[in-house]
């Protein structure tokens, strides 16, 4: 009973209006070279970044100020934007679903206890 309620919630992740939405940004930035490039330089920068950080150099800096530089163009992109807010409202809807399981699981741990306790007394 518990497993089907459980996959009626995921189903009903995936069919939200939210979800569909975040998936079509994804396959949008996914045909975007331009925006795919620039994830892929500010990623190398930041492993870079990191690696020099570790080391004690202090050329990371130059290297932090080169993200920044990338990542306002990538913030600057529509499409990209467009992708936060699907993100942040699929995000939301997560936050949301996790919050009904946990007061389920909650009031199921705590009805349990409460035989428990019963039981023991």
């Amino acid at each position: 009973m518990i497993e089907n309620k459980i996959e009626e919630l995921f189903n009903s992740i995936n069919r939200s209006n939210e979800y569909r939405e975040y998936q079509e940004m994804v396959a949008i930035l996914d045909k975007n070279e331009e925006i795919k490039q620039l994830i892929a330089e500010i990623k190398s920068l930041q492993k870079k970044a990191t690696n020099l950080e570790y080391q004690q150099n202090e050329d990371y800096n130059q290297v932090d100020k080169i993200i920044e530089e990338k990542l306002k163009i990538l913030k600057s992109k529509k499409d990209y934007q467009e992708y936060q807010d699907k993100l942040v409202a699929f995000n939301r809807v997560l936050t949301v679903s996790s919050l009904l399981l946990e007061d389920y699981i909650n009031d199921k741990v705590g009805i349990c206890l409460l035989y428990t306790s019963d039981a023991a007394d």
